[in-house]
Formats: structure tokens, C-alpha cells, sequence
């Protein structure tokens, strides 16, 4: 898989392309079905499969309302990977790119070969994003390009989207949101080195960056987390760390029963379920005290947690059991 921050980039456009376009923020269902009709469209017409993608994502640029972010850009490509793509566009949302009138717009998609592209049902685009989902199927047949919408995904009856994640991780309804996900919600980063107070404490952490302006969870959660030595249970904070004066948030990661060495090395934290806010302690005996207590729920609940979503999300089954 090839990745393309500019159009100029890619050179070689004598074999068309499959696009999809969207944000894939959390690559749940939905997004799945939209990249699966791809990817069959380009092995029906011999094209390359491709997505497009947008940095920052669209509601990050115009920074009204900014939503909690699901996936950094590294986990969206880790996914587009899963699926063997040939190529991903990267595009810079700018003044100018969000600016594009409809026509040129598709435009855009003709210079680079697309012969198939292929949308979410409510898709926009265009300066303003005035524009739908008709406007682009006529724009693109008038250029020889087909043009297909797919249908929402819906899970129990609510439509599967990024926006209906967000709210369920927000509300602590973990389980609901990995119906939606497919697997457990999941952020993965390299751990870095923190102020160690963890360790003289007794609860260790492995901390990482979350590298997103905003998360969708805050306080502390079960978890189930992979890491180069095997998985292992363990809990986990996010937040900004409020009875030490953290200033900005960080994910951080206690594992049961583990000793090795982390930093530098890559981690992926499995949230299973939310035990608790994260609140401000008087003193540090006190965070010492909720420490203990935060583990000992942690491990009494997770047996059960792992085999309720081993049930939820089968290809997951191996590692949650």
C-alpha cells in the first residue's frame, strides 16, 4: 500500500482506480461496507483499489464543535493496510481543497483515473459541502465515471455511524459501541516515558500520547491490551491526571503481572468497560487507595468482560478468552 499526501504524487495512472472517499474516522461497520464494495469493484474492472481520506478531518479544519476523534491518522492507515490497498490519498484539508466547486471536484478525480467511486449514503463535498450525493453521480457520469452510495449499516436498529460511536463511548456504553466498531473501541500509540510517579506508587504505567486534539473516553477503564510480549489484562486512565496537575491528556496503562521494559515499543489498549470518572484526590495516599481498589474491580470483572465480547465480536475471540 502507497501513500499519497498530494494528487502530483501519484504517477503511474495507466491502470484506473476503485476510490472510496470519507473520513473512516474508526473504520466501524459502515466504513467497512463502503471499502468492501470497493475493493469488489476494482477486482470486477481490473482497477486499483484506493481511499481518500482527509487531514485535518473536515470538522478539525473549520474548528466548530470539534468531535473526539476515533482514530489517529496512523490507526486509519493500520486499517487500510488490513485491507490490502494498493493506494491511500492523504489529501491536506485546506482553504483552497474545501473551496472546490462540485465540477471541479470531480475534476480532480478524472486526473487521477478513477473509473469507480464510491461514497457513504450521506456523503457531501464541494465548496461549502453544498453538494450530495446526486450532484456527484451526475457529475461523474458525464465523465465516464461510476458513481455508487452505500446504504447506512444499522446495528439493532440504530444506524451505524462515527457520530453514534462517540456518543456511546461518551456515555461509558462500551459494548454497544463495539457492535457498531466490530471489535472492542482500541487506541494504540508507542509508550513514552512519564514522570514515573505510577512506579513509586506500586501501579507502573505504560503511557501514551493520544495525539488527537480531542478523545472520546475520559476516566478509567478495564482493559485488554496487546502488547510484544503477549496480551494482558490490566487498567487504564485517561485523562489529564488532575491530582498531580497534568496539563494535557495522556492514556495511561497499568498491567497485571507484567515487568518488562515498554518504552518505545508499541502498545494497543482494548477498552472493555468504565469503572469510574477520573476524579481529584486530596493526597496521593488516597489515588493509592482508589489505585487498589480500581485493580481489584478491574480483575473481578474482567473474566466475564472477555467472554461477553468474545461472543460480541467472534474474529476477536482468540484474544479475549
Amino acid at each position: 500500500m502507497r501513500l499519497y499526501r498530494h494528487f502530483t504524487d501519484y504517477k503511474d495512472r495507466k491502470q484506473g482506480l476503485a476510490l472510496a472517499i470519507g473520513n473512516f474516522d474508526g473504520f466501524h461497520q459502515g466504513h467497512r461496507a463502503v471499502i468492501e464494495h470497493m475493493r469488489k469493484a476494482a477486482h470486477r474492472h481490473g482497477l486499483k483499489s484506493a481511499v481518500m481520506i482527509f487531514e485535518p478531518q473536515p470538522l478539525e479544519y473549520f474548528g466548530r464543535a470539534v468531535p473526539p476523534r476515533l482514530f489517529s491518522l496512523r490507526d486509519k492507515l493500520k486499517a487500510f493496510a488490513s485491507c490490502s490497498l494498493d493506494a491511500v490519498f492523504c489529501v491536506p484539508f485546506t482553504k483552497a481543497f474545501c473551496s472546490l466547486s462540485p465540477e471541479h471536484y470531480v475534476d480532480l478525480l478524472q486526473q487521477l483515473n478513477v473509473r469507480v467511486v464510491v461514497v457513504g449514503s450521506l456523503f457531501t463535498f464541494g465548496h461549502n459541502g453544498a453538494a450530495v450525493f446526486e450532484d456527484l453521480k451526475r457529475l461523474c457520469a458525464e465523465r465516464g465515471i461510476e458513481a455508487d452510495a452505500i446504504s447506512a449499516v444499522a446495528r439493532s436498529g440504530v444506524r451505524v455511524s462515527s457520530t453514534q460511536i462517540r456518543a456511546l463511548l461518551g456515555s461509558g456504553e462500551l459494548s454497544c459501541a463495539a457492535q457498531m466498531i466490530g471489535r472492542p473501541f482500541v487506541i494504540s500509540g508507542r509508550v513514552v516515558r512519564g514522570q514515573q510517579l505510577g512506579r513509586s506508587l506500586g501501579f507502573p504505567t505504560a503511557n501514551v500520547n493520544l495525539r488527537r486534539l480531542v478523545c472520546p473516553l475520559d476516566g478509567v477503564y478495564a482493559v485488554r491490551v496487546r502488547t510484544p510480549e503477549g496480551w494482558f489484562d490490566g487498567v487504564a486512565n485517561v485523562g489529564s491526571r488532575p491530582t498531580v496537575s497534568g496539563k494535557r491528556a495522556l492514556l495511561e496503562v497499568y498491567l497485571f503481572d507484567f515487568a518488562s521494559d515498554l518504552y518505545g515499543r508499541e502498545i494497543e489498549v482494548y477498552f472493555l468497560d468504565k469503572l469510574r470518572g477520573e476524579v481529584k484526590f486530596s493526597d496521593l495516599s488516597s489515588l493509592t487507595h482508589q489505585l487498589k481498589a480500581d485493580k481489584a474491580k478491574a480483575q473481578c470483572l474482567l473474566p466475564g468482560l472477555k467472554a461477553r465480547y468474545a461472543q460480541l465480536c467472534p474474529e476477536f475471540s482468540a484474544v479475549l478468552s
